[in-house]
């Protein structure tokens, strides 16, 4: 506790400034999202709090274009508190000031991918009706194609009404917005392929307290000024990190795409000391040039299974600085490693954070004993709120040692029954990620005549392997049990994989 404090004095927020600020905010705007701005525009005036491909903002700036853009939305668009506002947009400054702006009117939030179909588009929106969209101009035949009708305006243009140009633009006209305290922040749990479900929070800052106070005293985030947010915002790993980033003061780096090359010019260029991403941009950066990260302290990797041989390679090639944050869009963050933690064991998704509870169950709802495998249950004040005060079930399997670290055995609905033996694809996998030839992995679970369902895996291999199945099934002979031995394995060039870099096993059979 005694650190925490010190880490909320050194950051000025329980600094008699920071308090008074805070409650100023709290008494002008509200509980939203403009609140967290407002506090860090008063702390870090003429810091620079965002940069992207096309510009630079200061705090003092980004707060008065996101009142700006509020009035406009108001006295332009009629958006009110309790409607609903779609936003499709990629990593920009003018999807930050709409964050700001749409949650200041009390209007809840939903963020889209980008890279859906119009046809899932317009399936969300009529299970929604959305009252407002906000998007890239890359997503115009997206909306055109769902035939949306309601009101919308673009994030950029040169001639016509435009978040950026509206933010931007000094109006003669002054709005009166009232405060507001019920906006949520609405994310997606699906990919880009079926219908999307969607996972809600209300847009406070005391919502994220306790994971922000898990992440401010063990990656030490007030210790550093320069972030990578390499995820999309879109996401909630994302989207918490730009949160996060505010409250500490830090100048945040945006790119609308994420791109190895770039991504390592950007981090050496600008001496970056934190990134966040899921494995596999890291994997990539990592490949295309680790001495261009020298510069990083910090590298927060989410959103997706971390394997041994990544975190392996991290260590090696740019120290002790990895940290793995496991949780879900229903539950949000919930369970960290360490350095420490991930050298105690590379595949440890670490301990729950301070405020969360967690369980394991068996297949009869009895919670398992230590190194058991069952389902993950979770519950914390900071989950979905439509889900009352129940437990929310992850989707993921797992188990506990007898330390209390924790341990993903992959989704609930990929475990397979071979032979009346439980298999889990992500143990093949890790196994498989050591070999030296290989270099990506996945496994799946196939039908099968004799056994009712064996394993599957795809490789990609390192550039000039001549790997095949023989030597890969003579390799994995003396490492896994037979039921584990896959009954196929498939070479491709790459692993398909979702906008957020994840591995979609859905596109593999």
């Amino acid at each position: 506790m005694l650190k925490l404090l010190k880490k909320l004095y050194a950051i000025r927020l329980l600094s008699p400034a920071g308090l008074f600020y805070l409650t100023g905010a709290i008494l002008i705007e509200g509980i939203n999202l403009m609140t967290l701005l407002r506090t860090a525009a008063k702390l870090h005036a003429e810091k620079i709090a965002f940069a992207d491909e096309k510009e630079e903002i200061s705090y003092r700036d980004l707060y008065a274009q996101s009142q700006r853009f509020a009035v406009v939305l108001q006295s332009e668009y009629n958006l009110r508190a309790k409607q609903k506002t779609a936003l499709i947009c990629r990593n920009h400054i003018s999807l930050i000031r709409s964050l700001f702006a749409v949650s200041r009117l009390g209007s809840d939030i939903y963020l889209l991918n980008p890279e859906m179909s119009s046809a899932q588009f317009a399936a969300l929106n009529d299970r929604h009706s959305f009252d407002f969209l906000i998007y890239d101009a890359e997503a115009a035949d997206l909306v055109s194609d769902s035939h949306f009708e309601a009101k919308s305006i673009i994030a950029y243009a040169a001639d016509s009404p435009s978040v950026d140009r509206a933010a931007k633009t000094q109006s003669a006209q002054v709005s009166k917005i009232v405060k507001t305290y019920s906006s949520n922040i609405v994310v997606l749990t699906g990919g880009t392929t079926g219908t999307p479900k969607t996972a809600k929070r209300q847009a406070s800052i005391f919502n994220f307290l306790n994971p922000f106070f898990a992440l401010l005293t063990e990656l030490n985030l007030d210790a550093y000024e320069r972030v990578y947010v390499a995820t999309p915002v879109y996401h909630g790993f994302g989207v918490a990190a730009v949160f996060i980033g505010l409250i500490v003061g830090s100048k945040m780096y945006l790119v609308t795409r994420f791109d190895a090359p770039k991504g390592c010019a950007l981090v050496e260029k600008n001496q970056i000391e934190v990134v966040t991403l899921v494995p596999l941009m890291l994997q990539r950066m990592l490949t295309q040039n680790a001495d261009s990260l020298k510069s990083l302290a910090c590298v927060v990797c989410g959103g997706a299974p971390l394997n041994p041989t990544l975190v392996e390679e991290t260590f090696d090639k740019l120290g002790e600085v990895l940290f793995n944050l496991y949780g879900t869009s229903e539950a949000g963050f919930s369970v960290m490693a360490t350095p420490a933690d991930l050298r105690y064991s590379s595949n440890t998704v670490g301990k729950p954070i301070q405020g969360l509870k967690l369980k394991i169950l068996d297949e009869n709802d009895v919670e398992t004993d230590t190194k058991s495998t069952g389902r993950i249950f979770i519950k914390s004040s900071w989950s979905v709120k439509d889900t009352g005060n129940n437990w929310i079930e992850t989707g993921d399997l797992g188990y506990r040692d007898e330390l209390g670290f924790y341990f993903l055995c992959g989704r609930n609905d990929e475990m397979v029954v071979s032979g009346g033996e439980k298999v889990y694809p992500v143990e093949l996998e890790n196994v498989l990620i050591k070999h030296a030839e290989i270099k990506q992995v996945a496994v799946i679970g196939i039908p099968d005549a004799d056994f009712g369902q064996r394993l599957k895996a795809f490789i990609v291999p390192s550039t000039g392997s001549q790997l095949n199945q023989k030597e890969i099934t003579e390799w994995l002979a003396s490492r896994v049990a037979r039921f584990q031995m896959p009954v196929s394995v498939v070479f491709l060039e790459d692993l398909p994989v979702t906008s957020i870099g994840k591995i979609n096993k859905k596109m593999l059979s």
